[in-house]
């Protein structure tokens, strides 16, 4: 009973711990995303 508590704790942990990457890969796609977009307003604001 008690390794059927490990494995299921194992496995949780190593689904959250892909979960987590994939929210900081997320997470620093998305400040690429909104810095390119600042870039390119501050660009269009000097432009007009």
């Amino acid at each position: 009973m008690n390794n059927d508590f490990y494995e299921l704790i194992q496995y949780l942990d190593d689904k959250f711990v892909a979960v987590d990457k994939r929210l900081n890969e997320l997470n620093v796609n998305f400040n690429n995303l909104t810095n390119t977009v600042d870039s390119y307003a501050h660009k269009a604001d000097a432009y007009f």
